[in-house]
Protein backbone atom coordinates (compact mmCIF):
# COMPACT_ATOMS: atom_id res chain seq x y z
CA UNK A 1 0.00 0.00 0.00
CA UNK A 2 1.60 3.41 -0.95
CA UNK A 3 1.38 5.89 1.87
CA UNK A 4 1.18 9.81 1.83
CA UNK A 5 2.55 11.84 4.35
CA UNK A 6 0.97 14.61 5.66
CA UNK A 7 3.61 17.01 7.82
CA UNK A 8 0.92 19.49 9.58
CA UNK A 9 1.80 23.01 11.16
CA UNK A 10 1.04 22.90 14.86
CA UNK A 11 -2.13 25.03 14.10
CA UNK A 12 -3.50 23.25 11.51
CA UNK A 13 -7.50 21.91 12.25
CA UNK A 14 -8.80 22.21 9.37
CA UNK A 15 -6.88 20.09 6.63
CA UNK A 16 -6.52 16.80 8.49
CA UNK A 17 -10.00 16.72 8.53
CA UNK A 18 -10.80 17.16 4.33
CA UNK A 19 -7.73 15.14 4.02
CA UNK A 20 -8.94 11.99 5.55
CA UNK A 21 -12.62 12.45 3.51
CA UNK A 22 -10.63 12.93 0.45
CA UNK A 23 -8.72 10.14 0.53
CA UNK A 24 -11.17 7.74 1.44
CA UNK A 25 -13.50 8.94 -1.46
CA UNK A 26 -10.82 8.25 -4.21
CA UNK A 27 -10.81 4.75 -3.88
CA UNK A 28 -7.12 4.17 -4.60
CA UNK A 29 -4.33 2.37 -2.47
CA UNK A 30 -3.29 5.58 -0.63
CA UNK A 31 -2.79 5.83 3.33
CA UNK A 32 -3.10 9.36 5.10
CA UNK A 33 -0.75 8.89 8.32
CA UNK A 34 -0.11 12.69 9.75
CA UNK A 35 2.68 13.92 11.94
CA UNK A 36 2.71 17.51 13.55
CA UNK A 37 5.74 19.77 13.76
CA UNK A 38 5.92 22.81 16.61
CA UNK A 39 6.27 25.60 13.83
CA UNK A 40 3.64 28.56 13.86
CA UNK A 41 1.78 28.59 10.39
CA UNK A 42 2.73 31.67 9.97
CA UNK A 43 6.06 34.14 10.03
CA UNK A 44 8.61 32.19 11.13
CA UNK A 45 10.66 34.47 8.45
CA UNK A 46 12.72 32.84 4.71
CA UNK A 47 15.34 31.30 5.97
CA UNK A 48 15.12 27.96 8.52
CA UNK A 49 16.61 28.45 11.86
CA UNK A 50 17.86 25.08 13.56
CA UNK A 51 14.84 25.19 15.63
CA UNK A 52 12.54 24.73 12.27
CA UNK A 53 14.73 22.65 10.80
CA UNK A 54 14.69 20.21 13.97
CA UNK A 55 11.28 20.58 13.72
CA UNK A 56 10.59 19.26 10.20
CA UNK A 57 13.20 16.71 10.91
CA UNK A 58 11.10 15.40 13.75
CA UNK A 59 7.91 15.09 11.74
CA UNK A 60 9.61 13.59 8.90
CA UNK A 61 11.19 10.85 10.64
CA UNK A 62 8.24 10.10 12.08
CA UNK A 63 6.23 10.13 8.92
CA UNK A 64 9.42 7.56 7.52
CA UNK A 65 8.94 5.36 10.65
CA UNK A 66 4.87 5.24 9.14
CA UNK A 67 6.18 3.69 5.83
CA UNK A 68 5.03 7.25 3.44
CA UNK A 69 6.17 6.91 0.33
CA UNK A 70 6.10 10.95 0.08
CA UNK A 71 5.41 13.92 2.23
CA UNK A 72 3.49 17.12 1.81
CA UNK A 73 4.09 19.95 4.08
CA UNK A 74 0.84 21.78 4.71
CA UNK A 75 2.35 25.47 5.87
CA UNK A 76 1.37 28.40 4.39
CA UNK A 77 5.02 29.50 5.04
CA UNK A 78 6.41 28.91 1.56
CA UNK A 79 3.11 31.08 0.11
CA UNK A 80 4.26 33.45 2.65
CA UNK A 81 8.31 33.17 2.52
CA UNK A 82 8.94 32.29 -1.03
CA UNK A 83 9.05 29.24 -3.59
CA UNK A 84 13.16 29.17 -2.12
CA UNK A 85 11.93 28.91 1.26
CA UNK A 86 9.08 26.09 0.05
CA UNK A 87 12.00 24.58 -1.89
CA UNK A 88 14.16 24.41 1.25
CA UNK A 89 11.58 22.95 3.60
CA UNK A 90 10.87 20.43 0.96
CA UNK A 91 14.68 19.82 0.85
CA UNK A 92 15.04 18.92 4.44
CA UNK A 93 12.24 16.54 4.86
CA UNK A 94 13.19 14.71 1.56
CA UNK A 95 16.95 14.14 3.36
CA UNK A 96 15.56 13.28 6.72
CA UNK A 97 12.80 10.61 5.23
CA UNK A 98 14.82 9.47 2.08
CA UNK A 99 11.57 9.86 -0.03
CA UNK A 100 10.43 12.63 -2.21
CA UNK A 101 9.07 15.79 -0.63
CA UNK A 102 6.75 18.99 -1.60
CA UNK A 103 4.74 21.28 -0.43
CA UNK A 104 1.49 22.71 -1.47
CA UNK A 105 2.97 26.01 -2.20
CA UNK A 106 4.83 24.28 -4.61
CA UNK A 107 2.10 22.04 -5.44
CA UNK A 108 -0.02 24.91 -6.02
CA UNK A 109 2.48 26.68 -8.08
CA UNK A 110 2.70 23.37 -10.61
CA UNK A 111 -1.02 22.85 -11.05
CA UNK A 112 -1.11 26.49 -12.32
CA UNK A 113 1.69 26.22 -14.24
CA UNK A 114 0.49 22.91 -15.57
CA UNK A 115 -2.92 24.50 -16.39
CA UNK A 116 -1.28 27.37 -18.35
CA UNK A 117 -2.97 29.66 -15.78
CA UNK A 118 -1.71 33.28 -16.00
CA UNK A 119 -4.43 35.53 -13.72
CA UNK A 120 -5.70 34.13 -10.50
CA UNK A 121 -8.55 35.37 -7.80
CA UNK A 122 -6.29 35.35 -4.25
CA UNK A 123 -7.89 34.22 -1.48
CA UNK A 124 -6.75 33.94 2.08
CA UNK A 125 -8.28 33.49 5.57
CA UNK A 126 -5.73 36.09 7.00
CA UNK A 127 -4.92 39.59 7.08
CA UNK A 128 -4.33 42.28 3.98
CA UNK A 129 -0.63 41.73 4.99
CA UNK A 130 -0.58 38.56 4.61
CA UNK A 131 -2.18 38.15 1.67
CA UNK A 132 0.28 40.89 0.39
CA UNK A 133 3.08 38.29 0.67
CA UNK A 134 1.05 35.55 -0.30
CA UNK A 135 0.53 38.02 -3.58
CA UNK A 136 4.41 38.64 -3.88
CA UNK A 137 4.90 35.14 -4.24
CA UNK A 138 2.07 34.47 -6.86
CA UNK A 139 3.72 37.39 -8.64
CA UNK A 140 7.27 36.08 -8.26
CA UNK A 141 6.07 33.03 -10.37
CA UNK A 142 5.13 35.01 -12.98
CA UNK A 143 1.01 35.04 -12.19
CA UNK A 144 -1.26 38.05 -12.47
CA UNK A 145 -3.71 39.10 -9.85
CA UNK A 146 -7.23 39.88 -10.70
CA UNK A 147 -8.31 40.67 -7.57
CA UNK A 148 -7.43 39.84 -3.66
CA UNK A 149 -9.55 38.78 -0.67
CA UNK A 150 -8.67 38.95 3.20
CA UNK A 151 -11.00 37.96 5.56
CA UNK A 152 -8.93 38.81 8.57
CA UNK A 153 -9.65 36.22 10.53
CA UNK A 154 -7.20 35.77 13.41
CA UNK A 155 -6.72 32.06 13.98
CA UNK A 156 -6.83 28.54 12.41
CA UNK A 157 -9.87 27.70 14.44
CA UNK A 158 -12.12 30.59 12.97
CA UNK A 159 -10.85 29.56 9.42
CA UNK A 160 -11.69 26.05 10.18
CA UNK A 161 -15.30 26.56 12.05
CA UNK A 162 -16.27 29.02 9.04
CA UNK A 163 -20.20 27.37 7.72
CA UNK A 164 -19.43 26.03 4.48
CA UNK A 165 -22.58 28.42 3.06
CA UNK A 166 -20.79 31.17 4.12
CA UNK A 167 -17.37 30.32 2.25
CA UNK A 168 -19.36 29.93 -0.51
CA UNK A 169 -20.74 33.08 -0.69
CA UNK A 170 -16.86 33.98 -0.30
CA UNK A 171 -15.60 32.50 -2.89
CA UNK A 172 -18.43 33.73 -5.47
CA UNK A 173 -18.08 37.46 -4.47
CA UNK A 174 -14.10 36.93 -4.99
CA UNK A 175 -14.50 35.84 -8.10
CA UNK A 176 -12.91 38.40 -11.04
CA UNK A 177 -14.03 38.58 -14.70
CA UNK A 178 -10.17 38.21 -14.94
CA UNK A 179 -9.21 35.23 -12.96
CA UNK A 180 -8.70 32.03 -14.83
CA UNK A 181 -8.89 30.42 -11.39
CA UNK A 182 -9.69 31.02 -7.82
CA UNK A 183 -6.64 30.20 -5.17
CA UNK A 184 -7.47 30.17 -1.71
CA UNK A 185 -4.22 30.25 0.16
CA UNK A 186 -3.48 27.88 3.57
CA UNK A 187 -5.60 24.64 4.39
CA UNK A 188 -7.88 26.01 6.80
CA UNK A 189 -10.68 27.06 5.19
CA UNK A 190 -13.36 24.70 4.36
CA UNK A 191 -13.72 24.85 0.63
CA UNK A 192 -13.52 21.57 0.09
CA UNK A 193 -17.44 20.55 0.36
CA UNK A 194 -18.15 23.62 -2.03
CA UNK A 195 -15.27 23.51 -4.47
CA UNK A 196 -17.17 21.52 -7.10
CA UNK A 197 -20.24 23.43 -7.00
CA UNK A 198 -18.84 26.82 -7.25
CA UNK A 199 -16.79 25.27 -10.51
CA UNK A 200 -19.66 24.38 -11.80
CA UNK A 201 -21.22 28.00 -10.92
CA UNK A 202 -18.50 29.81 -12.01
CA UNK A 203 -17.23 27.80 -14.72
CA UNK A 204 -13.59 28.03 -13.73
CA UNK A 205 -11.33 25.69 -11.48
CA UNK A 206 -11.06 26.27 -7.66
CA UNK A 207 -7.78 25.49 -5.65
CA UNK A 208 -7.84 25.64 -2.17
CA UNK A 209 -4.63 24.38 -0.03
CA UNK A 210 -6.27 20.88 1.99
CA UNK A 211 -7.27 19.47 -1.71
CA UNK A 212 -4.00 20.67 -3.17
CA UNK A 213 -1.79 19.06 -0.49
CA UNK A 214 -3.70 15.68 -1.01
CA UNK A 215 -3.44 15.91 -4.82
CA UNK A 216 0.26 17.12 -4.55
CA UNK A 217 0.55 13.73 -2.41
CA UNK A 218 -1.30 11.92 -5.47
CA UNK A 219 1.26 13.58 -8.22
CA UNK A 220 4.38 12.52 -5.76
CA UNK A 221 3.31 8.66 -5.96
CA UNK A 222 2.40 8.80 -10.00
CA UNK A 223 -1.24 7.99 -8.88
CA UNK A 224 -4.56 8.97 -10.86
CA UNK A 225 -7.70 9.37 -9.25
CA UNK A 226 -11.20 10.30 -11.35
CA UNK A 227 -13.41 12.01 -8.80
CA UNK A 228 -15.39 14.32 -10.05
CA UNK A 229 -17.57 14.92 -6.70
CA UNK A 230 -14.20 16.56 -5.14
CA UNK A 231 -13.82 19.30 -8.06
CA UNK A 232 -11.78 19.63 -11.11
CA UNK A 233 -8.44 18.81 -9.07
CA UNK A 234 -9.37 15.25 -8.88
CA UNK A 235 -10.22 14.58 -12.52
CA UNK A 236 -7.60 13.96 -15.56
CA UNK A 237 -5.85 10.97 -14.84
CA UNK A 238 -2.06 10.80 -13.55
CA UNK A 239 -0.33 14.23 -13.09
CA UNK A 240 3.40 14.43 -13.84
CA UNK A 241 4.74 15.18 -10.25
CA UNK A 242 6.34 18.16 -8.31
CA UNK A 243 9.26 18.25 -6.03
CA UNK A 244 11.46 20.36 -4.49
CA UNK A 245 13.46 21.59 -7.05
CA UNK A 246 10.32 22.45 -9.42
CA UNK A 247 10.07 26.72 -9.64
Amino acid sequence: MQRIGHLLPATSLGADRWVGQICASVQVDVAHPAARALLPEFAYGPALTHTHTAELRRGAEQLAQAGVDGIVWHGTSGGLDGAAHARAVARVIERTAGVRASTVTLGQLDLLARDATHSIALITAGTERQAGRLADTCLAAGLRIASVTALGLATAREAAELPVSHVRRVLLGADSVDAECLVVAGTELPVAPVAAMVERELGKPVHDGARVAVRTGLDLLGTGVEAPAWGELFTGGVHAGVCCDSH
